[in-house]
């Protein structure tokens, strides 16, 4: 196919392209209630009204019980570009890198056995022509100096407005996110032979696991869903380092890849002065099919496998996020991320192809 190397400044021109920079995001106009509830059943290892702080024993996890493999997933990106939509919504464009990375520990040292990284330009394409948008494509696909994959968002649901510049952020962020757990995804597909860590929730990245899979596990740092009830959270605000909730099961059924059954807590990896009482947990996560089959619903085997999350917690105070992190996969991102672009320097070159590279200075 033959490249048409104006396609990028036609294009942008058309649709009144204007240079955006990072500004902070802004309240969104409120979409109606989304339907579907998620099934969670905290009774697994004692009733409800019983909860409280268990302690981490110091036995040790033993061979396919703690993972040997840790994949983990980067992205980096910002708005670059406000374009106006022929109906004259504003649709910005969100400019990114993403990458996802497999470390695995061999000999007591770390090997990098799969990486991959991609450039990415989304935003929400159905309010324009789509041959249009093809040749725009094809255009930044092939210049050498940008090498972008276009990335269509998806379109808000009915129930937002289409005027919010905030929604139509979301989408595009949101479709980059998609695209990193894709990456993520073949990281983990490469091998699926030894007990492996998942940076986040399992079922971004994996279905319920085959009889004969090794142990999957998945650590989440950030905390951005409900999953307990009152007694349960002042558990949780009152743990100290070394503890852990009780078990409880949860399916997700919201979502694209919701379904995925797991036995689920929260563990304390670290604590000292000055710190919120909602920093330095984290929450893990193990297929139910393998907590019930594999390990036969024994809790002796999360206790062991929170000791060896605990004895694996990232210890280097020069690292922003130390309290909720793990060592092996700090060094997967350290691995992961000096294989990325400076962002400043493919932002001046997609201004510079779009005749945008002084705009960006007024």
């Amino acid at each position: 196919m033959i490249t048409d190397t104006h396609a990028i400044r036609r294009f942008l021109d058309h649709f009144e392209a204007d240079p955006v920079g990072v500004t902070p995001a802004q309240p969104s106009l409120a979409p109606d209630d989304e339907s579907g509830e998620d099934r969670i059943d905290r009774t697994i290892e004692r009733p409800e009204e019983d909860w409280k702080a268990i302690p981490i024993s110091e036995a040790p996890a033993r061979d396919g019980e703690f993972p040997v493999r840790f994949i983990d997933g980067s992205q980096t990106g910002q708005p670059v570009l406000c374009l106006r939509s022929p109906p004259g919504w504003p649709i910005p464009m969100l400019l990114s890198e993403v990458g996802a990375v497999a470390m695995r520990t061999v000999d007591r040292h770390f090997e990098r056995e799969f990486v991959i990284v991609e450039r990415v330009l989304s935003f929400v394409v159905d309010p324009f022509p789509w041959e249009e948008v093809e040749s725009f494509a094809v255009a930044l696909a092939n210049l050498p100096e940008l090498r972008l994959r276009l990335l269509p968002a998806n379109r808000p649901r009915e129930s937002h407005n289409p005027f919010d510049y905030e929604v139509m952020r979301t989408q595009a962020r949101a479709k980059v996110q998609h695209e990193m757990a894709t990456l993520e995804r073949l990281a983990l597909s490469v091998d699926r032979t030894v007990p492996t860590l998942v940076d986040g929730p399992l079922n971004r990245v994996m279905g319920v696991p085959m009889a004969g899979d090794p142990l999957f596990v998945g650590v989440t740092k950030s905390q951005g869903a409900n999953y307990l009830h009152p007694l349960g959270w002042r558990v949780l605000l009152e743990l100290k380092p070394g503890q852990r909730t009780p078990i409880f099961r949860y399916e997700g059924i919201r979502g694209e890849r919701g379904g995925l059954p797991v036995v689920s807590w929260y563990l304390k990896l670290a604590g000292g002065p000055m710190l919120a009482p909602n920093w330095g947990y984290v929450r893990v996560e193990v297929p139910w099919s393998q907590f019930e089959n594999r390990f036969n619903g024994d809790v002796s085997f999360i206790n062991r496998l929170s000791r060896w999350l605990i004895d694996a917690r990232c210890r280097a105070d020069s690292y922003a996020r130390m309290p909720v992190s793990l060592d092996p996969i700090v060094r997967a991102e350290d691995a992961l991320k000096p294989l990325f672009t400076s962002l400043p320097i493919l932002v001046n070159r997609l201004y510079r192809q779009a005749g945008l590279f002084r705009r960006n200075e007024r």
